[in-house]
């Protein structure tokens, strides 16, 4: 295994789209030495709406009980935009495993956005794998990532 970035518990959540993928990569990140906060769905029977598992994640991080989470939803993009309208949120909808390099490096991405449907298991515990072990890199970075977080969206 590689350098873990954190000793926080990894928070993760799905629709119920995205409870199967869910399951499977909880048990990596288990096996592989992280603390787990599972934030739901576990059932992928009852309709739920991603909207309401990105806010939860959200609510991790803010709180500091998360440094990184992880959001599965059908194609990922109702969990992006709503956990990005948070300003402490820099959420990442990775398709690839390339992705998530440049994800953590050059945006410092806290949380993992992954498309259940369109995303093999196979596939995305590798970019989780990345993701929690790639750290951002400084000197420019850090300035975007300083912007990102004083920008004030009701001003623009």
């Amino acid at each position: 295994m590689t350098q873990k970035l954190t000793d926080k518990p990894v928070s993760i959540a799905a629709d119920h789209r995205g409870v199967a993928l869910k399951t499977r990569l909880k048990a990596w990140l288990l096996a592989n030495g992280y603390a787990v906060t599972d934030r739901g769905t576990d059932s992928d029977v009852e309709r739920v709406d991603a909207m309401d598992y990105a806010v939860r994640l959200a609510a991790e991080i803010q709180a500091g009980r998360s440094d990184f989470a992880v959001g599965i939803c059908g194609s990922g993009q109702m969990v992006a935009i709503t956990a990005n309208r948070f300003p402490f949120i820099r959420a990442t909808l990775l398709h690839t495993v390339e992705e998530s390099l440049g994800a953590r490096r050059h945006g410092d991405a806290n949380m993992l956005v992954l498309g259940a449907d369109l995303t093999d298991a196979d596939t995305a515990e590798r970019m989780l794998e990345i993701f929690l072990s790639t750290a951002a890199l400084g000197e420019r970075y850090a300035e975007r990532r300083e912007r990102l977080a004083r920008l004030d969206p009701s001003k623009l």
